[in-house]
């Protein structure tokens, strides 16, 4: 059967993302059209894969009138792309704000002009807007997508429960990971430097929902030498100010590294390597893209047991403990301590193997019609 073209909309989200997605669809057969960026990772791409460069600069440092300036001609560029190529499934890969432009009259145009319309939903309700008006406008987001793409089966259920959307159009694809030209790692996971020292490490955009302020209280209470090193950015100022006081008094402050940067996709390979346990204390969320990055590497994990987090940190992965306990989450890291020489990078990669990239999307190449 020939398969119809699509055309993806990134919407910015993470490169990798961006490039495991398209690429496996590329390798499964699909005319890809990737409307990219300047981050765009062109060498990563598969050959097969078309860039189109719509969405110019992604500084997050830019002025506030030249992010409007440059969201107004992409979205003045995407229009008539799409409009031009009337037979292809679009597929966009997460809702931006504000909402009512990203969501609901982008939604309307490619309705209108596209083939088929599909919608990748990260987050069911976004981060930190669970008020009246924001499900209400969720609600009419999701009623306009031919297909709704979820990465667990509790998204899936939270849509159809909370919001109505029929099963007929959800999607549940599993979040791939990439294994191609991955770096070398050690069979043993990684274990104390010559000082004795294990390395914990806390990756990705740094926001109250992810629980770094009950992170550094649980380190209080932890017996065993440890390094931690916080990897992200942090764009709220309220909050950086409260994790900075709680650093500069911690009796650990000397043995934590905060990068509070965007960090290069080459320093992650860096990072993982180095990093003994992957930690997340999240508070709440439907899925985590530094889950999969850990068993991209086979890195063990201490997380809380929040979304379907306890569907991939099992025994031989890591362990689990209560959100918003940093008690609890303490004693999970020293049950991972006490067992972390039995841990293995290669084990665990091998069980991540379900998750190729290449594998996960044969559901949505089926759906796409």
């Amino acid at each position: 059967m020939t398969r119809r073209p699509v055309i993806c909309l990134s919407n910015g989200f993470q490169t990798s993302y961006e490039r495991g997605f398209c690429n496996a669809l590329a390798e499964n057969g699909v005319a890809v059209t990737l409307v990219g960026s300047d981050n765009t990772d062109l060498p990563g791409l598969h050959a097969a894969v078309r860039v189109v460069n719509l969405r110019g600069s992604q500084d997050a440092h830019r002025p506030v009138w030249r992010k409007l300036f440059n969201l107004l001609r992409y979205y003045l560029s995407i229009l008539p792309f799409v409009a031009r190529r009337r037979d292809s499934v679009v597929h966009v890969m997460g809702l931006l704000w504000p909402l009512v432009w990203c969501g609901l009259v982008q939604a309307l145009w490619l309705k209108v002009f596209c083939h088929r319309y599909v919608l990748t939903v990260h987050d069911v309700l976004p981060h930190g807007r669970h008020d009246r008006l924001t499900r209400m406008l969720c609600r009419l987001a999701y009623v306009l997508p031919d297909s709704l793409v979820v990465h667990t089966q509790r998204m899936r259920e939270r849509l159809s429960n909370e919001f109505g959307v029929s099963d007929d159009r959800i999607v549940v694809m599993e979040h791939g990971i990439e294994f191609p030209d991955m770096p070398s790692v050690s069979t043993a996971a990684a274990g104390p430097d010559e000082t004795g020292v294990v390395t914990i490490l806390a990756f990705g955009g740094v926001a109250s929902r992810k629980g770094i302020d009950m992170l550094l209280e649980s380190l209080r209470l932890t017996r065993f030498e440890c390094r931690l090193v916080i990897a992200g950015e942090c764009v709220d100022d309220v909050y950086r100010a409260r994790l900075d006081d709680l650093i500069s008094v911690h009796p650990r402050r000397q043995d934590i590294v905060w990068h509070d940067r965007f960090v290069d996709e080459a320093e992650i390979p860096i990072l993982f390597g180095a990093a003994s346990v992957v930690v997340l204390p999240y508070r709440y969320i439907d899925q985590s893209g530094v889950l999969f990055q850990a068993l991209r590497f086979g890195v063990p994990i201490v997380a809380t047991q929040v979304g379907e987090f306890d569907r991939y940190v099992t025994a031989e992965v890591g362990v689990l403990s209560r959100p918003e306990d940093a008690e609890a989450f303490a004693l999970a890291l020293e049950a991972w301590y006490l067992r972390r020489a039995t841990y293995s990078r290669e084990r665990i990669r091998a069980l991540a193997g379900q998750y190729d990239w290449t594998m996960t999307v044969r559901c949505l190449v089926r759906a796409y019609r």
